[in-house]
């Protein structure tokens, strides 16, 4: 009986060592696969039984294949490459930023500043040129064309995130499907909790979807006794056992652009990490708290500055008639209050007014009251102080401007020493319309009438003074721009979207190297390592060897006892 016992006990081992070539066979055939998990054979002493007082054992069983992996490992590298993700997607959306703003090439946006501020000092050098005029309008032209492209491309750069958002929800969904069918199949392979083997190909495919998942949001998966695992995100469950929990793209509460919601409660997904979170916030770019925020800033110190200095210049002409660019709301509240683009102070300006038949000049000073009382100067209130002058007629359209207009064609008009900035705000007499840098452009009756282009303070068509100080206001600091410049407003911008890009990049290449880090860590202990796996088969063949010469033994002595009876 013990020798039948000892050739059984072989013939265990046997298929154990047979077993065991073929895990390492696997593992070795899979060394270049990607995702795939080391595979061990666990062994287990087989049951003895008992002959008369002693209990024998019965060799060696295989109790289970399984997949060698850290799951505290495993979990560090979704959260890492959830965070890299996350950095990845700011990291391409700031290049684009930076391509943008092509600060190395001689079509950045601070050359076409020089530009335009050198052309103004053209005009000053020769203020009777028309044709250099008209180059000054057309390198204001081209500083508001490159201020609206900008603001363009920054909205496409918006909406492309948009689009990716979009893609993200069908993605999620995609793989979340994928989870709870492979839930499904590797519960029935292995049996539930009965069972101390892997189903590992379908495992295997497991892990590379919860990575996949990993890169678009933060996932936290826990599996449960069954070998089924349930997905969380942000404290939502994207997939329980087999069943999936789809998402969609919805408007965000803001309704400024589109964000993941659960489908079926329409809640928005918690997000703290992956390139999802990196799409929200790259979509803040063409916000006002993002870089398009930032342009329209420059924009409207560009067009408040340059308005400003210009509405109180004369041109070669004076006016017949003007109307201003920008709508009055309330022709009876405080103008500040009223509308207008930007502040108003107390202060005055000058209307003059010319009669041709006599040759002489009038000066009136039109005084506005704006302290932040009710009693401050209303549009209403302006219009009739305008009025009083005369040779000149006010009135508010119909569609809200302040239009001035001589009483004969004899009769022409200008303007000066505007300390209230109340000229600009309205839209009277100024270079630029627009207050944004979406919609900044020059005044179509200053490109169709260069002459228009007001140079002069010292009357219509006398020097080119106001030119002097439009030029030097971009790069001489202003009291209009709290005692800095427009190039130095610019340079700040640069500097400070810089420092961000920069501070984001280190941040995004320390992710890398941690992840990095990670992976070598993971597969150590997951990856197929030749040299061991070598090992492995030697041992499994030695041990098949042994095996077997136990096997041969048992049966010579088996056929001597047979042979003696």
């Amino acid at each position: 009986m013990s020798l039948f016992s000892a050739i059984q006990g072989s013939a265990n081992a046997l298929r154990v060592s047979q077993l065991g070539l073929q895990v390492v066979g696997n593992n070795i055939a899979n060394v270049n696969t990607p995702g795939y998990v080391r595979q061990e054979l666990i062994q287990a002493p087989a049951r003895g039984y008992k002959a008369g007082d002693l209990v024998i054992g019965q060799g060696v069983q295989a109790v289970g294949v399984q997949q060698k992996l850290d799951n505290f490992v495993i979990e560090r590298l979704r959260q890492t490459q959830s965070q890299l993700s996350y950095q990845e997607q700011l990291e391409g959306t700031n290049a684009q930023v930076e391509s943008l703003l092509n600060e190395l090439s001689d079509k950045d946006f601070s050359s076409n500043l020089s530009r335009f501020a050198n052309a103004f000092q053209d005009v000053a050098n020769q203020p009777g040129s028309d044709s250099i005029r008209s180059l000054a309008i057309s390198r204001g032209q081209e500083l508001a064309t490159q201020l609206r492209s900008l603001s363009s491309s920054v909205d496409d750069v918006s909406k492309q995130n948009q689009t990716e958002i979009s893609s993200a929800a069908t993605d999620i969904n995609r793989i979340i499907d994928t989870v709870a069918k492979l839930n499904q199949r590797i519960v029935e392979v292995e049996g539930g909790a009965l069972s101390n083997s892997d189903a590992v190909g379908l495992r295997d495919e497991r892990l590379k979807a919860l990575d996949e998942l990993s890169t678009f949001v933060d996932v936290a998966a826990r599996e449960d006794a069954t070998g089924s695992v349930t997905v969380f995100v942000g404290g939502d469950y994207l997939v329980s056992n087999g069943i999936p929990r789809h998402v969609k793209a919805a408007k965000n509460a803001a309704g400024t652009g589109l964000e993941v919601h659960l489908v079926d409660t329409d809640a928005p997904l918690k997000i703290t990490g992956g390139k999802l979170k990196g799409l929200y916030e790259s979509a803040e770019t063409a916000t006002s708290t993002g870089f398009k925020g930032k342009l329209d800033s420059l924009a409207s110190d560009v067009i408040r500055v340059v308005n400003r200095l210009h509405s109180q210049g004369q041109g070669q002409k004076g006016f017949g008639i003007t109307t201003g660019e920008n709508v009055i709301s309330n022709v009876n509240a405080p103008i500040e209050q009223s509308g207008p683009s930007f502040d108003i102070d107390n202060g005055s300006f000058t209307i003059n007014v010319q009669d041709a038949k006599t040759g002489k000049t009038k000066t009136y000073d039109i005084l506005v009251k704006q302290q932040g009382l009710l009693s401050d100067t209303t549009p209403q209130q302006l219009v009739t102080a305008i009025d009083g002058i005369d040779g000149v007629t006010a009135r508010i359209t119909n569609d809200g401007r302040l239009e001035i207009k001589s009483d004969s064609e004899a009769i022409q008009f200008s303007f000066a020493n505007d300390t209230s900035g109340t000229l600009a705000a309205l839209g009277i007499n100024t270079f630029f319309r627009g207050n944004s840098a979406s919609t900044i452009e020059v005044r179509p009756d200053i490109i169709a009438d260069p002459s228009k282009l007001a140079v002069s303070l010292k009357g219509v068509g006398n020097g080119a003074d106001n030119a002097i100080k439009i030029a030097e206001a971009f790069t001489k600091p202003t009291e209009l721009l709290g005692g800095r410049s427009v190039n130095a407003l610019y340079d700040q911008m640069i500097a400070s979207t810089t420092r961000e890009i920069s501070s984001q990049k280190g941040v995004t290449d320390g992710l890398r190297n941690f992840l990095q880090s990670l992976e070598a860590q993971n597969l150590g202990i997951s990856g197929v390592n030749l040299d061991e796996e070598a090992v492995k088969m030697l041992l499994y063949q030695r041990a098949f060897q042994a095996t077997s010469k136990l096997v041969s033994v048992a049966s010579d002595m088996l056929n001597t006892l047979v042979n003696l009876v």
